[in-house]
């Protein structure tokens, strides 16, 4: 189950908010003697997590738990962090050991939707609630998300902090498993990145979209395309600029040539506002706030 989009906190006595924890959405099937790990494609992920192996030992009968696998760094949820453990396939004990080493990770638990033999998705959220506080025992790596009955003041407190967002959730819903319902709203606080421009792509010879990029792990890549926040006659304004710097191969690592793009030194620096990360590390919905004095070297992914 996913909630759909709003641009408000909704409001109420039949609500409950929690934090939007920006991480890997995972559903772990625990009983008879093992765990099964699936992320949101339904995609295998048992052997990414060994430290949630241990959710068998909590009930006897079997329960299916919804959640976020998260990595934090300096106190914050970083995707590009825990992304690491979870595109990476574990080849072997030492490899996984240094992995959950360098990139611990916890579970933060948000629903339980069976247990010991009977479905609870049409049990209400607020009952679920209880039946999770008293199953799930927490641990160094798996923990309850807290409810909150206060979203303005969570959200403002998210805001704050630099967090995610939130999730408005009715406490009489049902858990209707692959929809998007209002019953589940998520209100998200918009972040930001600084961004340099490393390439752009053209219509009718002028600039359409910037290409921005950002070094990660000491190499330079794409972060996706970026045109919202200029008009046309700025687009148009960029492009001797941009001309004059274009360079023949991508200065990103991780693109190709390509006929519908030209490449340029990563000379020009912006703020770029944008919604949430994709799993392979692209903006959703980026908008130009302003072209910035920063060096390029100063744009730095998750620093």
């Amino acid at each position: 189950m996913e909630p759909v989009a709003a641009s408000s906190v909704p409001q109420g006595e039949c609500f409950l908010y929690q934090v939007k924890w920006d991480g890997v959405r995972i559903v772990a099937h625990a009983g008879n003697g093992r765990v099964l790990l699936h992320n949101r494609k339904l995609r295998e992920r048992t052997h990414h997590y060994p430290e949630l192996n241990n959710l068998k030992d909590f009930c006897t009968g079997g329960a299916i738990f919804d959640g976020e696998v998260v990595a934090f760094r300096q106190d914050r949820p970083s995707f590009p962090l825990v992304l690491e453990r979870d595109l990476v396939l574990p080849s072997g004990t030492v490899k996984m050991r240094r992995l959950m080493k360098l990139v611990p990770i916890s579970y933060l638990v948000f629903d339980i939707i069976f247990y010991n033999g009977r479905s609870l998705v049409h049990t209400p959220l607020r009952s679920r609630q209880d039946i999770l506080a008293e199953v799930l025992p927490e641990t160094d790596y798996i923990q309850r998300v807290e409810n909150f009955y206060d979203g303005i003041t969570l959200f403002a407190a998210v805001k704050e902090k630099k967090f995610e967002g939130i999730v408005a959730k009715e406490t009489e819903s049902s858990y209707v498993a692959g929809k998007k319902l209002p019953v589940w709203q998520k209100i998200k606080v918009r972040q930001k990145q600084l961004a340099a421009v490393g390439g752009y792509t053209l219509n009718s010879g002028q600039v359409k979209a910037l290409l921005a990029g950002a070094y990660y792990k000491g190499q330079f890549i794409c972060l996706g395309r970026v045109a919202s926040g200029l008009s046309s006659r700025e687009l148009a304004e960029l492009t001797p600029f941009l001309k004059a710097t274009a360079r023949s191969a991508p200065p990103f690592a991780n693109e190709e040539a390509a006929k519908d793009k030209v490449w340029v030194e990563p000379k020009l620096t912006m703020l770029l506002e944008f919604q949430e990360w994709t799993e392979d590390l692209r903006m959703r919905q980026p908008v130009i706030k302003g072209f910035t004095k920063d060096r390029p070297e100063d744009c730095v992914l998750d620093r």
